[in-house]
């Protein structure tokens, strides 16, 4: 019975008040089975997602008494676009504090999207528009890209710049975030909480494919901010190296930061 599966998800009546003035039990019960079975994840975990996802369409002024919008068909994703629209609206002031320090960031990035994006059937790279998109960028992936002024510095220096890699299906959804220098040599990938799951090595084939692509749309200017880029980063790889500045926090604690950064490293041969 419909009270029994309920029963077993541990999921009670005052779970779904939140729900009953616009479905009924049955109704309620379908939804979270569809969306479980959809999504992978445990009909608990999707109670929440959907909890959330209208507390936040209501904040955000949209008709949650419209069936398109509180039965919505990809609650996952929708929740997680609702989470960018909040963040950017957040984000907002912190922009505009940067970029009274950094004013050419935003002017660079949309400079050089045609150069650096690309996409394939399963990745793509995705240039940001400027300082909020990196922000929300890091605040949802919860690492220091957008937090640290010496990413801004380095935009605006033209040393190195802050791209997204993204998943084609998923082009807005932060993934994973990248330092690139000028000519595409990737400093660093990261995603969530400034860490590298198994599947980035999937995406370094696409990665070396991107860097084959800037290669080819690389102008002289481009390639001597390139070669100071590297001189820069070789100084301050060795300076870590004397100083040996050691990871104190997160899962790679203990790790001296320059062995991080070099295996990190994937440098442009084309």
């Amino acid at each position: 019975t419909v009270i029994g599966r309920f029963c077993k998800w541990g999921i009670g009546p005052a779970d779904l008040t939140f729900i009953l003035d616009r479905m009924s039990p049955l109704q309620a019960h379908s939804y979270l089975r569809r969306q479980a079975k959809e999504s992978g994840e445990k009909v608990q975990q999707v109670l929440t997602t959907w909890k959330d996802y209208l507390a936040m369409a209501e904040k955000l002024g949209m008709d949650t008494s419209d069936s398109i919008v509180y039965q919505v068909r990809l609650l996952r994703q929708r929740h997680d676009e609702l989470v960018l629209r909040r963040n950017q609206e957040d984000s907002k002031s912190l922009a505009a504090d940067v970029l009274k320090d950094f004013p050419e960031v935003d002017h660079i990035c949309r400079s050089i999207k045609e150069k650096y994006q690309y996409a394939d059937e399963k990745y793509a790279i995705v240039v940001p528009n400027g300082v909020l998109d990196i922000i929300v960028e890091g605040k949802l992936l919860n690492h220091c890209v957008g937090g640290q002024v010496r990413y801004w510095d380095r935009i605006q220096r033209h040393e190195a710049y802050i791209l997204f890699l993204r998943k084609a299906s998923a082009p807005d959804m932060p993934y994973y975030t990248l330092e690139v220098e000028p000519d595409g040599t990737v400093r660093q990938k990261r995603t969530k909480f400034d860490r590298q799951g198994a599947d980035i090595k999937d995406a370094e084939a696409f990665l070396t494919q991107w860097q084959h692509i800037v290669a080819e749309r690389l102008t002289a200017n481009d390639r001597k901010k390139a070669a100071v880029s590297r001189v820069l980063r070789e100084k301050e790889f060795e300076q870590m190296r004397k100083d040996n500045v050691i990871i104190h926090a997160g899962h790679l604690a203990g790790r001296r930061l320059v062995d991080v950064l070099t295996a990190d490293l994937m440098e442009n041969a084309a």
